[in-house]
């Protein structure tokens, strides 16, 4: 009988539909688990899912019964991999579920910094509430035009390719930072090059120990004064401080971010504490998190568990064990 324990089941939508498992176990279910109880929760458990929550080697070595992680997400930081490996914990992930519903949030999240949307909303909300005045004519931020802007790309996967997709369609100039040499072609340059040009910078790769503080203080330095970041990828692939006094000093126009480095994100979080920022769009980690997206997530996440049953089971049958 398999133990099944979801470790944190408010990372998914109640309206999301879970099939249940075809094989005999029993499943419990967390709205969240702190760290502190990650260990007493998993102590009988044969399977692990996760949304959000780590599981690091130091949990893991208390955990003898657990044999599979499922991971309701696409990134694989949060899990120490090579432990697991090591161990035959089998690992797996869900990727590409969210390639279109990132990449929309990312470009929603461009719309509103280019074209100040929310910024006049705001401003009809403080004209009736009596805080400004009516006027003829309002031009109190500059709008600019997403067609013919220059948007670079960092990543290449699903998310990104969709994002280009996208951004050509409402007229953007698409180029991707092509970290390895992989690729060929003038949508391909240098991180330098890419920097200095683009009108919009989109975060759109995983967080590795190549990609940690991938931009940095010099990095914006380099980019115009008018550029805009979007980062729906992973906090920490942009040092945030150096962000954060490169938005204070006008170094760059605007920053939207779906993500931060330390997540959940904390009340004395230097980043909330600039929320009211007029150039800062701060979600909290909802790119992914279209009902479309979540359903496709679970079935997959789910699928992964029964995969690795049926895979273990025929293993068995084989007498290879």
């Amino acid at each position: 009988m398999e133990h099944i324990v979801f470790l944190d089941h408010e990372g998914i939508s109640q309206s999301i539909e879970k099939m249940a498992p075809d094989f005999p176990h029993t499943w419990a279910n967390y709205e969240y688990t702190a760290p502190e109880q990650i260990v007493e929760r998993l102590k009988d458990a044969t399977i692990a899912m996760t949304c959000s929550v780590p599981l690091r080697k130091e949990q893991l070595a208390q955990l003898p019964k657990l044999r599979m992680i499922s991971m309701a997400l696409t990134g694989m930081d949060i899990v120490d991999v090579d432990y697991c490996k090591e161990q035959g914990i089998d690992v797996r992930n869900v990727p590409g579920y969210a390639e279109n519903t990132v990449a929309e949030h990312t470009l929603a999240m461009i719309f509103d910094l280019v074209r100040k949307t929310g910024h006049y909303h705001r401003l009809m909300q403080d004209i009736h509430a009596g805080k400004k005045p009516l006027q003829n004519l309002y031009l109190n931020y500059r709008i600019r035009d997403i067609q013919g802007l220059n948007i670079a790309i960092i990543g290449h996967g699903p998310i990104g390719r969709r994002l280009a997709e996208l951004s050509q369609a409402v007229g953007m100039n698409v180029c991707f930072h092509d970290r390895f040499g992989k690729y060929q072609g003038e949508q391909y340059q240098s991180l330098d090059l890419l920097l200095q040009q683009c009108d919009v910078l989109a975060i759109c790769c995983p967080l590795t120990d190549e990609t940690r503080d991938l931009i940095r203080a010099e990095h914006l330095q380099m980019m115009k004064s008018d550029a805009v970041i979007v980062n729906t990828a992973r906090g920490g692939i942009i040092n945030e401080q150096d962000l954060i006094q490169a938005l204070l000093k006008e170094k760059i126009a605007g920053v939207a971010l779906d993500v931060v480095e330390h997540e959940p994100i904390q009340l004395d979080n230097p980043i909330l504490h600039l929320v009211e920022h007029p150039n800062l769009i701060l979600n909290p980690h909802v790119a992914w998190s279209s009902e479309n997206a979540m359903q496709g997530l679970m079935d997959r996440a789910i699928q992964n568990i029964k995969n690795f049953i049926q895979e273990e089971k025929a293993f068995k049958k084989s007498g290879v064990a």
